[in-house]
């Protein structure tokens, strides 16, 4: 039985550290509208590395983009997904669109923030695919959603515990880790400070590479 969990613990740690993912990443369109194709572009590009950046036709309803990813080293990845009715959009005009703002990753309505994830969505509006449901799948992307109502209902540490093997988990602590010092912030809070929710992470997390840095984040203040 101990040879079993330990083979199980190597399994899970190997999988943190896994170079690349296989997706799919599909969508129900309620309404396609001029909507004819999907965009799939990866939020952060991997140095050395060429940008993700994938299109597919939308048939009928329905759009399908499959693709492997590197992973180098991070736990997750972020992307985002839009629809057009131009098959001929580049990677350039994309990012170019960011620069200027004329849209925002994780603000604009046409724009749904992803991880590169097995996902099914239905959207029930090509124009305002940020608000699309999950289907099926998606599990990574479920849980933000449910950081973000655990927070506010000031559940948040139990979220943690419910979650604690869990990257997403890891990456809400360390979104918390640059408030730590302002005074009282976290007092209305179910939690004392983002040191109380690492050690909630499990072991096995604690030991990726990514989990050490927020720990150095959460241990520079005690050392001055």
């Amino acid at each position: 039985m101990r040879k079993l969990i330990i083979c199980l613990a190597l399994i899970f740690v190997g999988s943190l550290h896994a170079q690349t993912i296989k997706f799919t990443i599909e969508g129900v369109i309620q309404k396609p509208k001029n909507a004819k194709f999907a965009y799939l572009v990866s939020d952060a590009p991997v140095a050395g590395k060429p940008d993700l950046f994938l299109v597919g036709p939308i048939e009928g309803d329905h759009f399908l983009l499959s693709a492997t990813s590197s992973l180098e080293g991070k736990l997750l990845r972020k992307g985002f997904i839009f629809l057009d009715e131009r098959a001929d959009m580049t990677l350039a005009e994309v990012k170019a669109r960011i620069k200027q703002k004329v849209w925002f990753v994780g603000g604009s309505a046409n724009l749904k923030s992803i991880f590169l994830e097995d996902i099914k969505l239905d959207i029930e509006n090509p124009y305002n695919i940020a608000s699309a449901k999950i289907i099926s799948g998606g599990i990574y992307l479920q849980q933000t959603e449910d950081a973000k109502k655990a927070l506010k209902e000031r559940k948040f540490l139990n979220f943690i515990k419910q979650n604690a093997d869990s990257p997403v988990a890891l990456m809400e602590v360390g979104n918390l880790v640059r408030y730590a010092n302002i005074p009282d912030f976290f007092k209305d809070s179910d939690f004392r400070s983002p040191a109380e929710l690492y050690g909630a992470l499990s072991d096995r997390l604690r030991q990726t590479d990514e989990a050490k840095a927020i720990k150095r984040e959460i241990d520079e203040p005690l050392k001055k």
